[in-house]
């Protein structure tokens, strides 16, 4: 890993840094009120102006925004919430671990992750289960299940964590490696790229290649080759599939669309398209891989409510086929027609 520094900017890349970051919180937050508001069902000729009226509400002045945008901007993790289960452990086993969700959630908090995602703002999940302990070198270390997610449409799972952890010990992001910190970023720069997968086509691609750089430096450490080769194979799979990725972009182009100040079911309805012929290919191709599987049931409602009010009935009914995991959401959605 390289070492961070904290980056020093001048007072206009700070003035345009801060533009950056109101571009994208408005993004999120209008994205955010079709998403939450499930009010994509109405005909899109009659666009309701309640919907009109909810999505303005989200607008702050624009010296609010400046002000917040220049407070946060290192800000890529805004929230992190992590979940431990040590019931397996013993008590002297759960005594070497107290802390460790204040760490990890610090970790993710203060790390800087790269200059350019300043505006993410993004609220993630840690949950760790705890296994057992074996001894490494005269070294206590700990085993476990862990689930990284933004609670939404990314879940990333390590089956088989080990890693040494002594209580009171602070996690940081340097160029040393440990089996930690190492795992925490991993995740991180995973949980980043397909964020910014949904802001553009691909975007997330530098991230994929940082989590990749990572998993190869990690796994030329003794006794590291297996379990971090096998993460250079998870990344790799990502990278490539790209029509999976694309579509996250298209579909979020669509909900953008319609979140717009003046919503646009035209260009909605040329995004989904998009996003539908994405699916298609995946599906075609080799079946629904995980990734692309996890962002659909994530998304599965929305998706429904804009096919349905784009008139996609034909799209609508071969996602039971292609996604049978949400068939009952495409179905209600066709029976409501």
């Amino acid at each position: 890993m390289v070492p961070v520094m904290k980056q020093i900017y001048t007072a206009q890349e700070y003035a345009v840094r801060a533009i950056d970051t109101i571009d994208h919180r408005q993004r999120r937050n209008k994205r955010a009120a079709v998403l939450n508001g499930r009010m994509i069902d109405l005909p899109l000729r009659n666009i309701n102006i309640v919907r009109r009226i909810q999505l303005m509400k989200i607008y702050c002045k624009t010296l609010l925004l400046v002000l917040l945008a220049l407070s946060s901007l290192e800000a890529q993790f805004i929230e992190v919430n992590v979940d431990i289960d040590s019931e397996r452990l013993d008590q002297n086993e759960q005594q070497l671990i107290l802390g460790l969700d204040s760490a990890i959630e610090q970790f993710f908090l203060n790390s800087v992750w790269g200059k350019d995602i300043d505006n993410l703002d993004m609220i993630i999940d840690v949950i760790i289960a705890f296994q057992s302990t074996v001894s490494i070198s005269n070294e206590r270390n700990f085993q476990a299940q862990i689930m990284f997610t933004n609670r939404q449409d990314q879940r990333l799972f390590v089956k088989a964590a080990k890693f040494p952890y002594y209580q009171g010990r602070s996690l940081n992001l340097t160029g040393a490696f440990d089996p930690l910190t190492a795992l925490l970023a991993f995740h991180g720069y995973m949980l980043i790229a397909g964020e910014l997968d949904t802001y553009g086509e691909l975007e997330g691609s530098a991230y994929y290649a940082k989590a990749n750089l990572l998993a190869a430096e990690s796994s030329r450490e003794p006794r590291m080759t297996t379990i971090w080769g096998s993460r250079i194979a998870v990344v790799e799979v990502l990278i490539q599939n790209q029509d999976g990725r694309r579509a996250k972009s298209y579909f979020f182009q669509a909900i953008d669309a319609i979140a717009a100040e003046e919503p646009d079911p035209k260009l909605m309805k040329i995004a989904l398209d998009k996003f539908y012929t994405s699916i298609e290919k995946i599906v075609n191709r080799e079946g629904l891989d995980r990734s692309t599987a996890i962002f659909l049931q994530g998304h599965a409602e929305e998706l429904s409510e804009m096919l349905a009010g784009a008139g996609m009935w034909v799209e609508l009914e071969n996602m039971i086929v292609m996604h049978p995991d949400s068939d009952h959401i495409y179905k209600n959605a066709l029976e409501n027609r």
